[in-house]
């Protein structure tokens, strides 16, 4: 007799819903997505405020210093894609401000060029050249391209849109706009083989706003998230609890 009464005890259990709800697993997705969301906009707009209050030099927001080398006749980033030709708003040249870029030799003395040219102009200056490629600056990664022998000396060229050269430590301030640029470093002399420190730096006028506004709406986003997965677990242990309640014959 009890195990008929187990039996029955349990098959009621499992006839018993759950309090899930297909409103309530959507309304548990959507308040998850919401957090990991604001989670991303706050880590964004606490690096954006964290580098305007303490990154800044002479109004610059400044990266470290990196190191890069190179076998071959120069150093060159990648094409780097602003304004129209760029992805959204981050690469609107307006939002940089000016651009800092300083070079300095491993090599006390060493005379260096450093310029910022249109990309397609730069790749016309170094087909075939033996260079390197830096294909992630933070990341310090590169890569060798070409075999060819050194091309003319980069200061007889006349597409740069910002350049100097001389011994010791280079400094170039750029004002950017529209297209796909590169920058190129090199011996001034042309010769292959050159090791540098470089670092950048940009005004990034707006940083401050752009920081506030990713933490406000990290912060919405967060309250609101919480706020749907809080009212799912409720609606569920309300409803458990309802389903506990003794029924009255």
């Amino acid at each position: 007799m009890g195990y008929r009464i187990a039996d029955q005890l349990e098959r009621q259990a499992a006839a018993r819903p759950s309090g899930w709800t297909a409103g309530r697993i959507v309304s548990l997705v959507a308040g998850i997505v919401l957090v990991l969301v604001a989670l991303v906009l706050l880590g964004a707009g606490g690096a954006g405020l964290w580098a305007d209050q303490t990154q800044r030099e002479a109004g610059y927001a400044t990266t470290g210093v990196h190191h890069f080398s190179t076998s071959g006749s120069a150093l060159t980033t990648e094409e780097t894609h602003l304004g129209s030709a760029g992805v959204g708003w981050l690469y609107a040249p307006g939002l940089l401000g000016k651009v800092r870029i300083r070079v300095t030799p491993t090599s006390p003395g060493r005379a260096l060029f450093v310029g910022i040219a249109r990309a397609a102009d730069v790749d016309r200056y170094l087909a075939g050249v033996n260079h390197t490629v830096v294909t992630d600056f933070f990341g310090n990664k590169q890569k060798a391209v070409g075999e060819g022998p050194p091309p003319s000396p980069a200061a007889s060229q006349r597409f740069w849109a910002a350049s100097a050269d001389g011994s010791g430590p280079q400094t170039v301030v750029w004002k950017p706009s529209n297209g796909s640029w590169t920058v190129v470093v090199m011996n001034a002399d042309g010769r292959p083989g050159l090791a540098v420190e470089a670092d950048l730096g940009a005004k990034l006028p707006d940083l401050l706003w752009i920081a506030l506004g990713l933490l406000i709406a990290g912060a919405v986003l967060l309250s609101g998230g919480v706020l749907l997965i809080v009212r799912a677990v409720r609606n569920r242990e309300g409803r458990n609890d309802a389903d506990r309640q003794p029924s009255r014959v």
